[in-house]
């Protein structure tokens, strides 16, 4: 089977218990990427060439005698992301050396893998991950049997300019990852609360997920979430932020919200309107409005959402997906918690 290119059709799903990945990677109904297998039980050399295929050219070795196949690969492209989960059938080396065009994270959701980039090394267990810059150089020194991963390649050219949005300004200066990302923190809970809602979203072929508006949110919010959760050479200016954000700042996005509350806008989004950083961008709204802009556009959203359903011409999971709310329990919970009754009680008594 070959990798698809994601248009209206897409892949599994995965969730995340007590912080840590299930290894669902060995082809289970709940397998992470289950509707788009590329290869099951592959000899090494059709696991090589599969994964060069859906990435990019890589060294990719036996670390002893090469063995039956059992290798296993799933994966799928959307405009500026390659997901992917792999299953090594035995010990192996695979080295891309210095990829030049993506934004690289692992996640490992089975056994040890080592991982190496220019003077630093570290070993990801299960449910911690590694990111990896596009002009350093990448490799698994070691991937054993039976270990599994999650490899998310993100575009260059996105993650730059979700960084420049967050910064209010152009950058100049390579970005600089560092190589252990550390998903327990509450930003990198989130960053992979994002990735599992895009895995979901995946798994339904009718979903919104076939709009390409969809996917480039999804996109820009793996990119974003990532600027803010893992530590990097701009961290420290994402954290001061520039010159203060002024009322006028605040108002345009609230402007723009209000304006078109149907956009699928990420904080990079908000802070390019507003010509300030994110950073000055949320404390002027925590100052003047007393929610972050995200908070406020989630709260405008709820607001329409709960109008147009007490029109009573409208079906909720319709509804719900035309504001962004693309996963129906967290919208009905976030409904519930707003309004104090559900979506489906709002609809009846129209």
């Amino acid at each position: 089977m070959r990798t698809a290119t994601l248009g209206a059709r897409a892949a599994g799903a995965t969730a995340a218990t007590r912080g840590r990945w299930p290894d669902r990677a060995a082809g289970s109904r709940s397998a992470v990427l289950r509707r788009h297998a590329i290869c099951e039980r592959a000899s090494l050399e059709e696991f090589r060439h599969e994964l060069n295929a859906l990435y990019y050219p890589a060294r990719v070795e036996p670390l002893g005698r090469a063995r039956a196949g059992r290798g296993l690969l799933r994966g799928v492209r959307t405009e500026h992301l390659t997901v992917g989960v792999m299953r090594f059938g035995q010990p192996t080396l695979v080295d891309p050396g210095r990829t030049g065009a993506g934004y690289h994270v692992n996640v490992t959701l089975a056994g040890r893998i080592a991982n190496a980039t220019d003077g630093e090394d570290t070993v990801a267990a299960a449910g911690e991950a590694t990111v990896f810059a596009p002009h350093r150089t990448h490799r698994l020194d070691h991937c054993p049997e039976g270990a599994a991963q999650l490899g998310i390649r993100i575009d260059r050219d996105l993650v730059d300019r979700e960084l420049e949005a967050l910064l209010g300004r152009p950058v100049r200066v390579p970005l600089e990852f560092a190589l252990a990302f550390d998903l327990t923190t509450p930003a990198g809970r989130a960053w992979r609360a994002a990735l599992d809602l895009l895995l979901a979203e995946l798994d339904e072929p009718d979903g919104p997920i076939g709009r390409a508006a969809v996917r480039s949110f999804h996109e820009r919010q793996l990119a974003t979430g990532l600027l803010l959760a893992q530590r990097h050479n701009h961290t420290d200016a994402l954290r001061g932020g520039g010159a203060p954000a002024t009322p006028r700042a605040v108002r345009r996005v609230v402007d723009l919200v209000q304006g078109d509350p149907q956009r699928p806008y990420t904080l990079g989004d908000l802070a390019r309107a507003a010509g300030v950083s994110a950073r000055r961008l949320q404390e002027a709204f925590r100052e003047h409005v007393g929610a972050t802009p995200m908070e406020y556009l989630r709260s405008v959203r709820l607001d329409r959402v709960r109008e147009e359903l007490r029109r009573g011409d409208v079906a909720v999971t319709e509804c719900a997906h035309r504001f962004g709310f693309t996963h129906l329990g967290r919208f009905a919970a976030a409904y519930r918690e707003r309004f104090g009754e559900l979506p489906s009680q709002t609809a009846r008594n129209a």
